[in-house]
């Protein structure tokens, strides 16, 4: 049963409204109306936001909410204080009169006159855009069967980064340390931005999850992290020879363990701003800094299966032959490729005080490339009976992509080394995330410690300078 007010409605009875009345043919919608949500935000500063878990009914609350076309402004608008959204059936339901429309494939945008509307009793700033769940992706596959509706939060940018503040590192930290991360997750936002809208056939810029930059919506901003935004407004990381200020795509990570990486190390592409590799002695009391996972050769097969059939992208480094009859090979063994453990670390102690020279190295063999490159896993075919016979197959895959495919909550970095017992794996790492970049706990380190947001920017991103946009 879900409760909309004094009226309630089950799932069986909003399925089989009477009355659905196509949207795009503005049935009911006013004459003349006073029109709110008279056009989407896309002015420089808006960022669009696909907002992710929010489930396949949705109940959107707020104070004179109007609706209208995303593609069509000038038909107007029809308002209500609330709306349900059967994302099943691609319906957009006005809960007081039982009137369902169907979500044309434009979009529906809703706004609310206070500028503030709930969806779930999450709540959000600004504009939605809801399009219908079957809304065809050639860039994202797992679009094509979303059973959940495609909703974009159109918001202003420094509206956006007030909530990325507690979703991605904290506000209560020291003050250049935050300030620091807000030009780097700004930079990105507006680095996506712009590579995004090359193509029109995209609805957004960046997801609300860690495949981008975690926002939770209203709810997640503090007056400090709008305090610190306003602050460092319109403030963004350019190359140090780019004169047209374009961003760099500022990756950052919660904890590198040491060292950073370059992005042709992890993603195999050069970018802008990254021009070498640099020691970290700051992170070293991440709660992430030393880790350690054991699983079974099962348990790691069971998980390369789920990846060959969900990530179609890395798929491809996959032999056929063991894409259609995996039941008829056995993972014997799993090998890393390139990367260097070290075996002595720094103490925190060594770290100097409030102006401190930054450490030359934090480990031992710092001229090698720390992080695994590869991972060679060994199949052995069976016969009809289950036996292992003579015949291997070897399967190489890039060591990020395979980390993400095992459990990159459990597999936290691919800075480890690696040792099998039997039928077991023991994993030993260092670090969390990717490595690219500003390591997150290392920055809140160096703010504790006094340095200033452009020394840690500089320090992690040293090809860079701060520019203002905005």
């Amino acid at each position: 049963m879900i409760r909309l007010g004094w009226l309630s409605l089950s799932i069986c009875a909003l399925l089989i409204l009477p009355l659905i009345s196509p949207l795009n043919a503005a049935h009911g919608l006013p004459l003349n109306p006073k029109k709110l949500a008279s056009e989407l935000k896309m002015t420089p500063q808006t960022v669009r936001v696909k907002l992710s878990n929010l489930g396949r009914v949705m109940v959107i609350k707020g104070t004179d909410l109007a609706l209208s076309l995303a593609k069509k402004p000038e038909l107007g608008n029809i308002r209500a204080d609330q709306w349900m959204i059967d994302c099943k059936r691609s319906l957009i339901i006005d809960p007081n009169t039982g009137k369902a429309r169907v979500i044309p494939r434009s979009g529906v945008l809703i706004e609310s006159i206070s500028g503030i509307l709930a969806i779930n009793d999450r709540r959000f700033r600004d504009q939605i855009v809801v399009y219908p769940q079957d809304l065809l992706s050639p860039y994202d596959s797992k679009q094509r069967s979303n059973p959940e509706c495609v909703v974009i939060n159109h918001i202003n940018m420094e509206k956006y980064l007030e909530s990325v503040v507690n979703g991605e590192f904290n506000s209560q930290w020291a003050e250049s340390a935050v300030e620091a991360q807000i030009i780097a997750a700004r930079t990105y936002a507006l680095y996506q931005m712009n590579q995004m809208r090359k193509d029109r056939g995209r609805v957004f810029d960046v997801e609300s999850t860690q495949k981008d930059q975690v926002y939770l919506g209203l709810d997640s901003a503090d007056s400090k992290a709008a305090q610190l935004v306003a602050k460092t407004k319109g403030m963004i990381m350019v190359g140090k020879d780019n004169k047209n200020l374009d961003p760099i795509k500022a990756f950052y990570h919660s904890s590198c363990g040491g060292w950073t990486a370059l992005p042709q190390q992890v993603f195999g592409t050069k970018l802008s701003g990254f021009t070498r590799r640099v020691p970290c002695p700051f992170c070293i009391g991440s709660p992430s800094y030393h880790w350690e996972h054991v699983m079974t050769l099962n348990e790691m097969s069971a998980r390369l299966a789920k990846g060959i059939r969900v990530d179609s992208a890395n798929r491809k480094v996959w032999p056929k032959a063991l894409i259609d009859h995996w039941s008829g090979y056995k993972l014997t063994d799993v090998k890393p490729i390139g990367g260097h453990y070290p075996d002595d670390r720094r103490d925190d102690d060594e770290i100097s005080s409030k102006h401190a020279s930054i450490l030359p190295a934090a480990h031992a063999g710092a001229a090698q490339e720390p992080r695994v490159r590869d991972l060679q896993f060994e199949f052995t075919k069976l016969d009809r009976f289950g036996v292992k016979t003579a015949q291997k197959l070897r399967v190489k895959m890039d060591a990020y992509q395979a980390r993400n495919w095992i459990d990159p909550a459990k597999l936290k970095s691919t800075w480890f080394s690696l040792e099998r017992f039997g039928n077991t794996l023991q994993f030993r790492g260092l670090g969390s995330g990717h490595g690219v970049g500003m390591c997150q706990f290392g920055a809140k380190k160096m703010g504790e410690k006094g340095f200033s947001r452009n020394q840690i920017l500089t320090y992690y991103y040293p090809g860079v300078k701060i520019a203002r946009v905005w």
